[in-house]
């Protein structure tokens, strides 16, 4: 009787390598990060070479760029007269999100917020939540659309994070770092609330910095960095988004509260 011929039984090598392969031919989902006229800026999965980091960062640039201000603010006392800087960024219609430290109470303020071309447009402060140190401003006249809210939970230790503003005055800085502390409790500085410690480069200037991950989604805002010296030590705080999220519902039922108050009024 013939026997019929068997296939070899495959070795643990020729199956790992089989596994390899097709894992390699399968396609990456692509996604899109940034779309700015007919440009689109791609990244693959998570990004893995230099190539796609390179090109991460470059479209977390692009995305901010048009969404973030240099602010300025003049305020102007009985018998001196002080200037503050930092950074706005640009939220749905005409809000502009920034710090209340760099906005002093109970003074004639002129803020003002510079975009990338070098145009200057006045802004209104229409909320300041001290304990919180965020201020709402309104900008009449601002084109574009803003950036967006991370909807899900805090961002978790060790994720990267990028964020833009006007360190020393210079629009346009594009720092990148990591979550170091999901929450602290502070109460030494201007915020009075649980913060997010990042381990990411920030300087006089830098307050009212986006941080956004890497989907260029608003996970926070640059407040304060702890300092001996004055100077950048390698711990920043930011206010998280949350915190912003719950400082625009008060300020929304304030605001409707308070038409409903002039239409019974009238």
């Amino acid at each position: 009787m013939r026997r019929r011929s068997s296939w070899p039984k495959p070795s643990f090598e020729l199956l790992v390598l089989a596994a390899i392969w097709v894992k390699s031919c399968t396609p990456r989902t692509e996604k899109v990060i940034v779309s700015e006229r007919d440009t689109l800026f791609y990244f693959m999965g998570s990004p893995t070479t230099v190539e796609e980091i390179e090109r991460l960062r470059y479209s977390i640039a692009v995305k901010l760029m048009p969404t973030v201000y240099r602010l300025e603010v003049t305020a102007k006392y009985r018998y001196k007269v002080d200037h503050y800087r930092g950074t706005g960024w640009a939220w749905k219609e005409n809000y502009v999100w920034t710090c209340a430290h760099l906005i002093p109470p109970q003074t004639k303020n002129r803020i003002e917020v510079w975009d990338k071309a070098g145009n200057c447009l006045e802004a209104t402060l229409v909320w300041r939540d001290k304990l919180a140190d965020v201020a709402l401003l309104e900008v009449k006249g601002r084109g574009g659309e803003g950036l967006s809210f991370r909807e899900d939970s805090l961002p978790r230790v060790g994720e990267i994070v990028y964020t833009m503003g006007a360190p020393l005055g210079l629009l346009g800085t594009l720092n990148e770092g990591y979550v170091a502390s999901e929450e602290r409790f502070l109460n030494t500085g201007t915020a009075k609330h649980g913060v997010l410690q990042l381990s990411l480069p920030a300087h006089p200037g830098n307050s009212g910095s986006p941080v956004v991950d890497r989907y260029g989604r608003v996970v926070g805002m640059i407040s304060e960095i702890a300092t001996y010296s004055g100077g950048y030590e390698g711990v920043t705080f930011a206010i998280p988004a949350q915190v912003l999220k719950e400082v625009w519902e008060r300020y929304r039922s304030f605001a409707v509260d308070d038409t409903q108050r002039h239409r019974s009024s009238r």
